[in-house]
């Protein structure tokens, strides 16, 4: 089973065109029908699959990166310090290079880059870490956003405030150190502000991501419909530079006539 694995890994690995073909080789020489139910992935989704096992290095600095945000979000929904603004620069950046990457192994395997494949390749990307992008990806992935990070919401809920116990009277030096150890009701206020200003401050930045992707793909279709557009243009264009080369021609052949038919009168 372990070879089988391996198979199938490498079966991932390879050129996207000659999938179907390896696929069902592969199920044939194992015999194992489930082998040849494995789905081809769509490009995008085979851009990433190649990263994941050429250029891994590259995809554990980007996830590294979506971490180190998420841990970020994590600080701040508990009230403490983060550099919020710090981490998701830097994780840009990762992704940039990524992106970049992707675009790379797309030329270099044969296929046309478009705007709309690097779109996909890039919300994929963004998403990791996902178990789903283990190298045997087949489709691309869609950005969650702050969806990630709900349970970072509750972790940072604080849990309700326990009843004092009965206990002896501490003396004075005890007194003072329980003092400065033990939370005012000041500080509990405070962190439960800072909670609540964290999520509202999640809730809107969600109510952007949502806003940004209707814009997203109200601009990719505007996108298509202009490429489908371009290209019946091209097309067009094609026939009709065709139809000027038939014309110019009938234009020389009846100026040949013409010629010859004036030569002859003149004889």
């Amino acid at each position: 089973m372990a070879d089988l694995d391996s198979d199938i890994d490498r079966l991932y690995q390879g050129p996207l065109d000659t999938f179907i073909d390896a696929r069902n080789a592969l199920a044939k020489a194992t015999k194992v029908a489930a082998v040849k139910t494995l789905v081809k992935p769509s490009l995008p989704a085979w851009a990433v699959n190649q990263l994941f096992w050429h250029q891994r290095a590259l995809v554990d600095r980007l996830i590294a990166a979506s971490e180190g945000v998420r841990a970020e979000h994590q600080r701040a929904l508990a009230g403490e310090k983060a550099a919020i603004a710090r981490a998701e620069q830097a994780h840009r950046e990762v992704l940039r290079e990524a992106v970049a990457a992707s675009r790379d192994v797309l030329t270099a395997g044969g296929h046309t880059v478009t705007p709309g494949t690097l779109d996909q390749v890039r919300d994929t990307l963004s998403v990791l870490p996902a178990p789903e992008a283990n190298g045997r990806l087949v489709k691309p992935l869609m950005p969650r956003g702050l969806d990630a990070l709900a349970g970072l919401v509750l972790a940072a809920r604080p849990g309700p405030i326990a009843a004092p116990t009965a206990q002896a009277v501490p003396g004075p030096a005890v007194a003072t150190r329980d003092a400065r150890a033990t939370p005012t009701a000041d500080d509990e206020t405070e962190r439960r502000r800072k909670a609540r200003e964290a999520e509202k401050a999640a809730r809107e930045r969600e109510a952007r991501r949502k806003s940004a992707e209707a814009a997203l793909t109200k601009a990719r279709q505007a996108l298509a419909e202009a490429d489908a557009a371009v290209e019946r243009a091209e097309r067009d264009l094609v026939t009709r530079q065709a139809e000027r080369v038939a014309a110019r021609d009938v234009l020389k052949q009846a100026q040949r006539l013409v010629e010859e038919l004036s030569f002859g009168r003149s004889c």
